[in-house]
């Protein structure tokens, strides 16, 4: 529901505040790469050269849609390496279940914290909307029901911001749209790189699971595009609450 969207926001945004002054470089990175686009990417890369099950010509379209948007896919980690983002403690693993609740829908606290470490804010706010904005499933074969539930993108959002824009800088305020796009972006490119290399990674199925995945991703990415401008002001009016 909308109430818990906000109370995970609050959650997620909390958590990020309270750790704001810990020195990130102090933390172990316990999944080297995790979010790097430019590591998946050139995954990618060494999976179509390989092509190991021989699938590389049935998703020449697929490959064309990621390719055609690798540089703006790339916007916060070359925001990152130029200074523009600060380092912080972020949870990498943002999904709604990580959040507890009472029955009044409020807050307790995060759970699930074995993949802590340093990384940009973006990464974890776009993670959490890529799981709560989706209204289909992440292996959803009808594409025409992955369309984006707004509501509960607006509520989450503005619990987050509600919690973190006190301490989040400019850049930071302007990274979270990017992160809404790059996450479902980069988890399609994880599935396809695991289907072109044989399914050795994500439990499947049925043969074609990761690839029905990647699509419904990037689906969900296509649909995020559609609404660029709707979501925007709605993050632009959520920081002025």
């Amino acid at each position: 529901t909308p109430a818990q969207a906000f109370s995970g926001g609050q959650a997620f945004g909390d958590f990020q505040k309270k750790l704001s002054d810990f020195d990130a470089t102090q933390l172990v990175e316990i999944l080297p790469n995790f979010h790097n686009i430019d590591f998946r990417l050139s995954n990618l890369d060494i999976a179509i050269k390989e092509n190991k099950a021989g699938r590389v010509t049935e998703v020449q379209d697929v490959l064309t849609y990621i390719f055609d948007r690798k540089e703006q896919m790339r916007t916060i980690l070359k925001m990152g390496n130029k200074g523009k983002l600060p380092l912080r403690i972020t949870h990498n693993d943002t999904k709604f279940n990580n959040v507890l609740l009472d029955m009044q829908d409020n807050v307790q606290c995060v759970i699930d914290l074995d993949t802590v470490m340093s990384g940009y804010v973006a990464y974890d706010f776009g993670d959490a909307i890529r799981t709560i904005i989706n209204s289909a499933a992440e292996d959803e074969e009808d594409l025409s029901k992955v369309i984006l539930n707004i509501p509960l993108y607006e509520a989450y959002a503005q619990g987050y911001l509600s919690e973190a824009k006190d301490f989040l800088t400019p850049n930071e305020l302007e990274s979270l749209l990017h992160g809404v796009f790059l996450l479902p972006y980069m988890q399609a490119v994880r599935f396809l790189t695991d289907y072109l290399n044989g399914d050795t990674y994500y439990k499947i199925q049925y043969t074609t699971h990761n690839l029905v995945r990647t699509h419904a991703q990037l689906k969900l990415v296509q649909e995020l595009e559609l609404h660029q401008g709707k979501l925007a002001n709605i993050l632009t009016d959520s920081i002025s609450l």
